[in-house]
């Protein structure tokens, strides 16, 4: 837990130095493309055609504690996120029905982020801090057919679905790219480790039907820690309901 106690002084920090002003008047918004690269217990899990990765898109936002009064090398903010690890698909069998699992997370973070106070040139490197909260959700269904659905039910039967949400807390570096006017759009990269939790799952090719139609299948639990690589576009010094650049 190390971690998450150094990202958390990190938070009340930023907070302290904030606490003598309301006025914000910087905002830095980003916004773009995510892959996520699991732990390598989680890898085992997943099984789709894209290398067991997962994909996505991220969204977030910092603001200068100290608006116009002086450079600050404590930024403030949120940070949200959505990825998926696609479908998961298992042939049906003379023992089980055909299966679909599918594997979404969802993430909402604070963020404190320290970049240089000065800079020059046209790239400027960051450090994030975030903590939050992450809701993973898998979902292991008996994938139906167009002729199941027409001539039974459009009702999937749902043979698991878990919804795990707890802390999360990661740690990120990156940069972005420094515009000769404000009012141009930036990029922005940024690789972030976050922290995860045990999570269950339904065991690939474990589920089975009997006689009488009663199912039966088998679970485990692995760990959900990622390593996620962004590509953002930026938007700096856009004017805000309190104060302008």
């Amino acid at each position: 837990m190390k971690p998450a106690i150094f990202i958390a002084l990190l938070l009340i920090g930023a907070n302290a130095q904030a606490q003598d002003t309301v006025r914000f008047s910087t905002i830095h918004f980003f916004g773009g493309v995510q892959t996520a690269i699991p732990s390598s217990e989680f890898r085992e899990v997943i099984n789709n055609s894209f290398g067991n990765l997962g994909y996505g898109l991220n969204l977030g936002f910092v603001l200068s504690p100290l608006g116009e009064k002086k450079p600050s090398p404590v930024l403030l903010g949120a940070d949200f996120g959505y990825f998926t690890y696609g479908n998961e698909k298992q042939k049906g069998t003379s023992t089980s029905p055909p299966l679909k699992t599918t594997h979404n997370v969802f993430t909402w973070n604070a963020m404190a982020r320290l970049k240089p106070t000065h800079h020059k040139g046209s790239i400027i490197p960051f450090a994030d801090g975030l903590i939050g909260l992450k809701l993973f959700n898998s979902k292991t269904k008996i994938d139906k057919n167009v002729t199941d659905i027409i001539f039974n039910t459009d009702q999937r039967e749902v043979i698991n679905n878990v919804k795990d949400t707890g802390l999360n807390y990661g740690l990120g570096l990156g940069f972005y790219t420094n515009p000769k006017k404000n009012t141009n759009p930036g990029f922005q990269l940024r690789v972030l480790y976050l922290w995860g939790d045990e999570v269950k799952y339904v065991v690939r090719n474990s589920v089975a039907v009997d006689q009488n139609g009663f199912v039966t299948f088998s679970t485990n639990r692995a760990n959900t820690s990622m390593i996620i690589v962004q590509l953002n576009f930026t938007a700096l010094g856009l004017k805000t309901l309190v104060g302008s650049y």
